[in-house]
């Protein structure tokens, strides 16, 4: 079948021609091509030998001497020739095929950019055997000793280059597709030590177990804090991955200290005899990093230097584990950083950034500020405004720990929480529009942004004034408002749209004869009569701008009156933690969102 099978290839790509016929080669030639002929038959008794590699050694013989003999592509038809590159392909497939050592390699360097770990393209993934098996989107890419019908034969020989594998990519060439025949075709077995190590892990040299020696704190350089940082932002983008560049992976301390094929990438205590140094900071013009050395500081190159003069010791925890989840993230380090400051420190940044947001959105409005216990007041209001506000906003802090119990020791917000108010409502747009680049709905006239450690905490609002009307909150109910909001949210932790407007509307001191308040009803009502699923009002984005507020506070009431205050804090509390909304609600209240939901519309919202 074998033999067979790449006849009809060679036919198909024009390698032999059917129209034999005798050519004008001189009949010493054709003499020697008949006795290499003769010659190649042995091969089949070598390989049924197990001689494999004398039976390579007649096969290269051969085709070295053809090559040496330069036959023109006219007398190429003779008989004699043809004969002998038929035997020729059938000794060929004669020689078993490695997978570890021939079709690996070919599959590293061709397919697992695009089916490996990084990538899986149409569900599949080529870098170990097992998961060769697998198949993928398409099913089956192997059907053992039947390479006519296996799927990945038939993508590298589609001769639409569309369709046709590695996409983007060279087609293979004939040799090539002849290996990956030939070996299905043997019945594409696997000869190496682990079908679920990465493919051609086998034939990996093994090196010596690693010494990790761990940091003692005599060190001036430190690998956590100098060099992984680093090592993770420059290098990780080429030495990492099933095929890392070079063969060098960095992924671990183990692999780093492994080094790559020379062996001697690192050697601890001797700078002088660690390839990497070279690369880094001393060979003209450097090596590293590939394409770009603007990357690396030599600042850093040194403190490689050093580490490596220093011992290369280790200061994280596990050696085995990913140097990138040893660096800190930007979100992280800002979190330390913050954590770092006194509560002196902390309050004195707040003021910067205050200052900071304000002139972002009104670089040409001057403000004023007012500094109470929990709030820092600032705008272009009258300061005598800003001092009423500020009052104002004191005693709902005030009401919302009493109502609400901090921990022990707690503050609502550290540092202070800014509290930015506009006198016109084009200077409050502009928070949204340069801050959050978000359009302001009409009927929005402030809002809260609090993100997690509290590094950014400031409400901003529009003083839309003290006069009540069935449209709007006053400034005061809009302050207390984003106030109880903003202390749902004092951990920094999202929370779904309706509660977190519903619970500060609640709380924004509304009187039951309020003519806001008797609105509330009756577009709550309309809001959820369109609602199909119950269980959808606990969702973000179930509800409109304008809808979430009305529809938000008689949710949270209708939670207060079925568990009392105690539980609303343990539902915001499991939020706080991580869980999703609907399960920390059926959590708390022991119901699904889809029952409570309907419970909460029998009630008619009470």
């Amino acid at each position: 079948m074998r033999s067979g099978f790449w006849v009809f290839l060679l036919i198909f790509s024009g390698l032999l021609n059917t129209g034999m016929c005798q050519a004008a080669l001189p009949p010493e030639v054709k003499k020697e091509l008949s006795d290499l002929t003769r010659e190649l038959r042995t091969v089949t008794g070598l390989i049924r030998k197990k001689q494999i590699d004398e039976a390579r050694a007649v096969i290269q013989k051969i085709e070295d001497r053809v090559e040496e003999l330069a036959i023109p592509e006219e007398d190429q038809r003779d008989r004699s020739y043809v004969a002998l590159m038929t035997t020729l392909i059938r000794s060929k497939d004669g020689i078993p095929v490695s997978f570890e050592k021939e079709i690996a390699p070919l599959l590293k360097e061709k397919c697992i950019r695009c089916h490996g770990v990084e990538q899986v393209c149409a569900n599949l993934r080529l870098d170990t055997y097992a998961n060769m098996g697998r198949g993928g989107r398409s099913g089956p890419v192997l059907i053992p000793r039947n390479p006519q019908r296996s799927l990945l034969l038939a993508k590298v020989m589609n001769e639409n280059p569309q369709q046709r594998m590695p996409q983007g990519g060279e087609r293979l060439s004939d040799d090539e597709i002849r290996l990956l025949a030939n070996w299905i075709a043997g019945g594409a077995e696997f000869d190496g030590e682990d079908v679920t190590s990465p493919i051609g892990d086998s034939m990996v040299e093994k090196k010596p177990p690693v010494k990790v020696v761990m940091a003692d704190g005599t060190e001036t350089v430190s690998f956590k804090d100098d060099v992984a940082p680093w090592l993770v932002g420059v290098c990780m983008g080429c030495h990492s991955g099933n095929n890392p560049r070079g063969g060098y992976s960095m992924e671990t301390f183990e692999k780093l200290l492994s080094g790559g094929p020379t062996g001697n990438t690192i050697v601890p205590g001797d700078p002088d005899s660690s390839y990497m140094v070279d690369l880094v900071l001393r060979q003209e013009p450097l090596k590293m990093p590939a394409g770009n050395q603007t990357f690396l500081k030599k600042s850093q190159a040194l403190a490689l230097e050093k580490w490596i003069q220093e011992g290369a010791h280790f200061d994280g925890k596990d050696a085995k584990a990913s140097i990138r989840s040893m660096v800190p993230t930007p979100e992280e380090r800002e979190a330390a950083l913050l954590a770092s400051m006194s509560d002196q420190e902390f309050a004195e940044r707040r003021k910067q950034q205050a200052a900071t947001l304000w002139k972002s959105v009104a670089p040409r409005e001057s403000f004023e500020s007012v500094t109470s216990t929990n709030l820092y007041v600032l705008g272009n209001a009258d300061e005598s405004r800003l001092a009423q506000i500020s009052s104002w906003g004191e005693a709902q802090v005030s009401s919302l720990t009493a109502k609400y119990k901090l921990p022990d020791g707690d503050q609502p917000w550290r540092g202070r929480l800014i509290v930015c108010v506009t006198k016109d409502r084009f200077d409050y747009e502009e928070f949204n529009t340069v801050l959050m680049n978000r359009r302001t709905p009409p009927g929005v006239s402030g809002h809260v942004s609090i993100n997690q450690n509290l590094e950014t905490a400031y409400v901003a609002l529009h003083d839309v004034g003290d006069t009540e009307n069935a449209d709007r909150l006053t400034t005061q109910q809009l302050l207390n408002s984003l106030l109880a909001q903003a202390f749902l949210l004092r951990r920094g932790a999202a929370m779904p749209d309706w509660f977190r407007s519903g619970f500060g509307l609640l709380e924004s001191g509304l009187g039951t004869d309020s003519a806001f308040m008797k609105t509330i009803p009756q577009r709550a009502a309309e809001a959820v009569s369109t609602i199909t699923d119950p269980g959808t009002l606990f969702r973000d984005g179930t509800l409109s701008p304008d809808e979430v507020g009305p529809v938000g506070m008689l949710m949270t009431r209708f939670l207060i009156n079925h568990g009392g205050t105690a539980r609303l804090q343990q539902l915001a509390m499991e939020i706080q933690n991580g869980t999703p909304a609907q399960n920390a609600l059926e959590k708390v209240y022991s119901e699904n969102a889809a029952n409570l939901g309907r419970a909460f519309i029998q009630s008619g919202g009470r």
